[in-house]
């Protein structure tokens, strides 16, 4: 996920101090995500890369917006496509930005995000693709209560797509799911050492309360939902559509289901 450098200034800001920043948010805690990410603020102008540079701004106006913040939203919309952020797409359905329209400023600015269709393909598959993970995360939530083997949960993920994009909303959109890729693996590998443990201590107390059958069929039926998961990921793979114009186009122009 790097980028060359646009200030030349020591190592860039990476993954993990992105991933550090934004786990708040991943959990639900809007206030500590956005001081987070302000904190971030001076290292990534001073750092880089560009493209987190404005993913940071995206991130603070659309949090600004969601607290009633208007006029500081709009002060991070503006650099963030001051840098050439133009993820049209979270601009049309997140709510922070749905706040910032209602500045009179919000159209200036809005007007000056152009994007080409194939970024735009990108994007949507972007924000299905972390759809698809938060439904999984649940769906492997509810079939690991009660299971009764030892064993760890895998889980798989489609790979970020490697096109060089245009602007720096998919590169943006790109470290966004990767980041949810992250908190996902921690939430499950968080909820098997749970549940492992707690085998482990009933074990030790009385003996498990399990037949070697019942842990057999629990382990089996772990690996056949890790091979459906697997070959899913597989499917989901982004497979961009040939010949999609790499020219931009206003934002404005578009329709807001991106067609």
């Amino acid at each position: 996920m790097s980028a060359p450098g646009w200030f030349g200034v020591g190592m860039e800001v990476g993954f993990d101090e992105l991933y550090a920043a934004c786990r708040p948010l991943v959990h639900g805690d809007l206030a500590r995500g956005r001081h987070a990410l302000t904190a971030l603020l001076p290292e990534a102008w001073r750092r880089g890369p560009r493209w987190g540079l404005a993913m940071i701004h995206a991130m603070l106006a659309d949090l600004h917006g969601r607290t009633g913040d208007v006029p500081g939203g709009m002060q991070h919309f503006h650099a963030a496509v001051d840098l050439g952020w133009n993820d049209c797409l979270t601009i049309w359905s997140d709510p922070g930005f749905a706040a910032l329209a209602r500045s009179p400023h919000f159209a200036a600015v809005y007007g000056r995000v152009w994007i080409t269709p194939a970024d735009l393909e990108e994007l949507g598959w972007l924000r299905a693709e972390a759809t698809a993970i938060s439904q999984e995360l649940s769906w492997i939530a509810a079939e690991n209560i009660g299971r009764t083997d030892h064993g760890t949960t895998d889980v798989f993920h489609a790979p970020l797509p490697t096109r060089a994009p245009d602007g720096a909303g998919v590169l943006a959109a790109r470290m966004s799911l990767a980041i949810l890729q992250r908190a996902g693996l921690d939430l499950v590998a968080s909820s098997d050492i749970t549940r492992i443990s707690g085998l482990i201590a009933t074990d030790a107390i009385g003996g498990s309360s399990y037949s070697d059958w019942e842990i057999w069929r629990s382990a089996g039926l772990a690996d056949s939902r890790a091979a459906a998961r697997r070959a899913s990921a597989q499917a989901r793979a982004f497979r961009p559509t040939p010949g999609l114009s790499t020219t931009p186009v206003p934002a404005t122009s578009l329709p807001r289901n991106g067609r």
